[in-house]
C-alpha cells in the first residue's frame, strides 16, 4: 500500500466515519450529519478505499463494526477531540491556574503597583504565582527576548514595533523630606528649594531630568548631593537628613502614609505631568491568561482614578 499524506485526506470524511462508529447505522448517522443517506454512503465509500477494510458490516439491527474499525476507534476520538480543542478559543481559569506570571517594574513602582492588586491576585489566583523582575528603560527594546509578562514604568518615548502599551494613570514630581524640615516650613518656595542639598535617583544611564530641565528654564540650578539607584533607600535617607528628594507624588503618597517622619510638598515650579504605562509583548496579546492579568492591573490603576 502506497504512503498516505494528510494533505490528501479530507478531514471531513473522518468526523463522517466517528458519527457511523457512535450511530452504527447510515441513516441516523445521515440525520446526525443533517446530510443526505446517499451522501453518507459515498463518505463510507471512501474511507473503505482510504484504510483498505470494510469498516462496517451490514446486519439486520445496522452496522457492525470490523476489527480495524474497533482498533482505530479510540484512536480517531482522541484525535477530533485534540482538533476540537485546538481550534476552540483559549480558556484561563485563575482559580486552578498555577501559571507564573512575571511583572517587571522599578522599586517604586513594586511600591506603589503591588499593593494595588496583590490581594485581589491572590483571591483569584491562589495557586499562581508573581515574580517581580528590576525593570530599567532600555528593557523595553529587549521585551520580545526577555521573559516578561508586563512591565510597568513611565515611557519617554514610543515603544517599539511589536511592543503594546496603555496608560494607566498620570502624576506628576512633588518634593519628599522629613518633617520638619527647616527649608519647608513654613512652606517650600523656590528658593528654599534651591538652597537645599539634593538625592537624585538615577535609573539606567540618565544623568539629566526633567526638574533640571525646568529650572534651567528658569535660569536656575539645584545642588545635587548623592545619587542612589533606587526610591525606597533615597526615602530613607531623607528621612534622617536634610536632603530633599524630588519623586513622582503617587510613591510620596505610598511613603507618607506608611513612614511617620517624612511628609511631601507640591514643587514650587511648573513641571510636565507624566503617564505610567503597562507594556507587553504582542505575542501575548490574545493569551487568556495574559488578558486576565493585563485586566487586574488596569482596574487597579482605574479605581485609583479621582
Amino acid at each position: 500500500m502506497s504512503e498516505i499524506k494528510l494533505s490528501d485526506v479530507d478531514l471531513n470524511l473522518l468526523y463522517v466515519f466517528h458519527v457511523l462508529i457512535e450511530e452504527q447505522n447510515v441513516t441516523k448517522a445521515a440525520s446526525r450529519l443533517n446530510v443526505s443517506q446517499p451522501a453518507v454512503s459515498r463518505s463510507l465509500s471512501r474511507l473503505r478505499d482510504l484504510f483498505d477494510d470494510p469498516l462496517f458490516l451490514r446486519t439486520s439491527h445496522g452496522l457492525s463494526a470490523t476489527v480495524k474499525t474497533q482498533s482505530l476507534a479510540p484512536i480517531l476520538a482522541e484525535t477530533l477531540n485534540g482538533l476540537e480543542n485546538l481550534i476552540q478559543p483559549s480558556e484561563f481559569n485563575p482559580l486552578t491556574s498555577r501559571r507564573r506570571f512575571i511583572l517587571s517594574t522599578t522599586d517604586f513602582g513594586t511600591l506603589t503597583v503591588l499593593p494595588k492588586i496583590l490581594d485581589q491576585f491572590r483571591q483569584e489566583a491562589p495557586n499562581a504565582t508573581l515574580d517581580v523582575k528590576a525593570w530599567h528603560e532600555d528593557m523595553v527594546t529587549e521585551m520580545d527576548q526577555l521573559d516578561i509578562d508586563l512591565a510597568v514604568s513611565v515611557l519617554s518615548k514610543e515603544p517599539p514595533l511589536g511592543i503594546r502599551a496603555t496608560r494607566l494613570k498620570s502624576d506628576h514630581m512633588v518634593c519628599l523630606a522629613r518633617k520638619d524640615h527647616p527649608n519647608t516650613v513654613p512652606i517650600l518656595t523656590l528658593e528654599s528649594y534651591l538652597a537645599a542639598s539634593h538625592i537624585q535617583v538615577v535609573l539606567g544611564r540618565r544623568e539629566y531630568f526633567a526638574v533640571d530641565r525646568e529650572l534651567e528654564k528658569m535660569g536656575h540650578k539645584r545642588q545635587v548631593a548623592m545619587h542612589l539607584p533606587n526610591f525606597v533607600p533615597a526615602a530613607r535617607v531623607v528621612m534622617d537628613s536634610d536632603l530633599l528628594l524630588t519623586v513622582p507624588r503617587l510613591f510620596a503618597e505610598d511613603m507618607t502614609e506608611t513612614v511617620a517622619d517624612i511628609a511631601f510638598h507640591e514643587l514650587p515650579f511648573i513641571t510636565r505631568s507624566f503617564d505610567y504605562s503597562m507594556m507587553w509583548h504582542e505575542r501575548f496579546q490574545q493569551d487568556a491568561a495574559h488578558i486576565w492579568f493585563r485586566g487586574l492591573l488596569k482596574q487597579a490603576f482605574v479605581d485609583t482614578e479621582v
